[in-house]
């Protein structure tokens, strides 16, 4: 153990009590939803996630891309914006499903607000600090995906920003790391590997929930089921999973993208009573 984590412990900082008053309970946490909000066809699709069980919603309204040339060539200028923001506010009022959807930057956190019940942090805002701090001022949930690159200490030094500022409503999102390059000949869309073994490992240290993310973490639709029943038996608290009623047509990430089927297979086999398992 190293230095960091051990004067974190011994000044019981990694002990942190998530308040069960507050609206949103981490616990037995299913979000599903497609990876960006595409249009107004999204009110259906959460209607149809809803009916398959799912207890939260996600769709990026902003949508940041790893190729934003490739995909404004395409007609895609990362996201929907402001017009996705009314769409999920129309999702919220029509199935009363939490919304869970990304905030970039520290400027964009008063409008993201007043849509979103979970404020999903990206990877690549991992160690954005000046959005940290901010985030510790709210009292909108968050959850913070791990960065591709983010050791443990470095993952809960990023949960430290946020809860010195006194928001302590947040999870961890596992969302898979760089490594495994040698699948990518024969599964060229996998761009990350799963980090199961940071689930138990975290639970070693703090009682901060956490969320596993499939989709990203495989980058490939046929590995998303597995490797959410792995995560859920490894002691994870929930999932989020991309699904879009036409996978391959889906403007982002469509080889991750799982279907309705596929889905309610996952979320019947991680209920509450199946979860609790783990701990039998």
């Amino acid at each position: 153990m190293n230095e960091y984590i051990k004067l974190l412990k011994e000044q019981g900082k990694l002990n942190i009590s998530i308040d069960k008053t507050k609206e949103f309970n981490w616990r037995y946490t299913k979000i599903a939803g497609p990876c960006s909000v595409e249009g107004p066809e999204i009110v259906d699709i959460a209607k149809k996630i809803k009916s398959l069980g799912a207890n939260a919603f996600r769709a990026g309204a902003y949508k940041p891309c790893t190729y934003p040339i490739l995909k404004e060539t395409n007609g895609w200028k990362e996201g929907l914006r402001e017009e996705g923001l009314r769409l999920l506010q129309q999702v919220k009022e029509e199935t009363n499903l939490p919304i869970v959807t990304e905030v970039m930057d520290a400027s964009m956190i008063e409008e993201v607000s007043q849509v979103a019940d979970v404020f999903q942090i990206g990877t690549r805002n991992f160690q954005n600090y000046t959005l940290l701090d901010a985030l510790g001022k709210c009292n909108t949930p968050v959850l913070l995906k791990r960065g591709t690159w983010g050791t443990i200490d470095e993952i809960l030094g990023a949960c430290e920003r946020i809860l010195v500022g006194g928001n302590d409503n947040i999870a961890i999102c596992l969302r898979g790391v760089v490594g495994m390059p040698n699948y990518r000949h024969v599964f060229p869309t996998i761009r990350w590997a799963p980090d199961l073994m940071m689930i138990p490992a975290l639970k070693e240290l703090t009682n901060i929930p956490i969320i596993f993310d499939p989709s990203h973490s495989t980058g490939y639709r046929n590995f998303v089921e597995p490797m959410a029943k792995a995560a859920i038996s490894a002691g994870a608290d929930g999932l989020i999973i991309e699904c879009h009623p036409e996978p391959d047509n889906s403007i982002s990430d469509p080889a991750q993208a799982i279907d309705y089927i596929t889905l309610e297979k996952i979320l019947n086999s991680t209920k509450p009573n199946n979860m609790d398992r783990r701990y039998g």
